[in-house]
């Protein structure tokens, strides 16, 4: 114990972390773990008394595990949504969705759970731009553009009492650090009873290990989202990016595990992985029966460690930050080329 010790420490020094906040959190951490009460990880179990306490829970209809509904409802249906101590990964390729996806499943997340959602991409004002267009159905480039019509700007009236309603905290604070991140967690997770961790994305964190390839340091991150999951039992969802193998494919563009981007580890460690394909992306525009492709997503179940694999269908439309159901809206939309905006957004 007390060597492992000296050599975390001997590795935060060695690493030189950017700032004084990043050092102080990562030898918080250290402490934390050397003075836990079970320094060696979770008491043992009889196999027996776990049953025991599971069996009735079965029976009842009530899951040992709390499930945690995405809002998809075929997605719901086929996979159970997710769960609570579970590593989500979304990847796809850049401009596919990803972004737009978290704030669809965070939207509707959080009108039961509380959602914490770091943002490394995209600017604060830019993403709450972002669920402002989505939550109002105005148009993300009218909100952007300052130039919205009087319909537009009734919509925008209501839009604060309707995101009261839903426990969202977003934060750009943490300077793409993993200590910082992880120190916030562990904060916003006592105060305001997070379950659901967000990142966006993935491969912006560092860990300011400047002697490590970045191979090795993904799979650091990718270890460290896996052990907040953990630890905490909240569930973790992650976006990340793909590599360029997809598009040199010639079997198809549909994404798959190895394409995941910089580290093996990442697939290693999710309990799921979720891509995102949209047809629309490589200018495919109709499938083989004529039907137009505009707005048609798949979600594409690649790694699943608690049940089947498979895909299911969504509509997207870009202009107001959305994903649908597909079979809901399908009768009324048709693949037509028709603006979306007359459809009640389901958040």
């Amino acid at each position: 114990m007390k060597q492992e010790i000296i050599q975390r420490i001997q590795s935060v020094i060695e690493n030189q972390p950017a700032d004084a906040q990043e050092i102080l959190s990562e030898l918080k951490e250290i402490l934390n773990a050397a003075t836990s009460p079970t320094p060696i990880g979770k008491e043992s179990k009889e196999i027996s008394d776990l049953v025991s306490t599971f069996l009735p829970l079965l029976k009842e209809g009530t899951h040992p595990r709390a499930l945690i509904k995405t809002g998809f409802t075929d997605f719901d249906n086929e996979f159970g949504g997710f769960a609570l101590g579970e590593f989500i990964i979304v990847g796809a390729r850049p401009s596919m969705g990803k972004t737009q996806l978290l704030i669809n499943l965070s939207l509707h997340i959080s009108k039961t759970i509380p959602v914490l959602y770091f943002t490394f991409d995209l600017p604060e004002f830019l993403l709450t731009s972002r669920f402002i267009s989505t939550i109002s159905g105005v148009g993300i480039s009218s909100i952007l553009q300052h130039n919205l019509t009087e319909e537009e700007s009734r919509k925008l009236d209501s839009v604060q009492q309707q995101l009261s309603r839903h426990k969202i905290f977003l934060n750009e604070s943490c300077n793409n650090s993993m200590a910082i991140l992880r120190a916030i967690c562990q904060q916003q997770i006592q105060d305001n009873g997070v379950k659901v961790v967000i990142v966006d994305y993935l491969q912006m964190i560092n860990l300011n290990a400047s002697r490590n390839s970045r191979e090795l340091e993904v799979s650091r991150i990718s270890n460290e989202l896996k052990s907040i999951a953990q630890e905490f039992n909240v569930c973790v969802i992650a976006s990340s990016q793909l590599s360029r193998s997809s598009e040199y494919r010639k079997e198809g563009r549909h994404p798959q595990l190895s394409d995941l981007r910089e580290s093996g580890s990442i697939e290693q460690n999710a309990d799921k992985v979720l891509f995102i394909y949209r047809p629309e992306y490589y200018d495919i525009r109709a499938d083989h029966d004529g039907n137009n492709l505009a707005g048609f997503t798949q979600i594409i179940v690649a790694k699943n460690r608690t049940g089947s694999l498979g895909n299911i269908k969504l509509l997207r439309d870009a202009e107001f930050t959305t994903f649908r159901d597909f079979d809901e809206y399908y009768n009324k939309i048709r693949f037509c080329n028709n603006r979306l905006d007359e459809i009640d957004i389901p958040f």
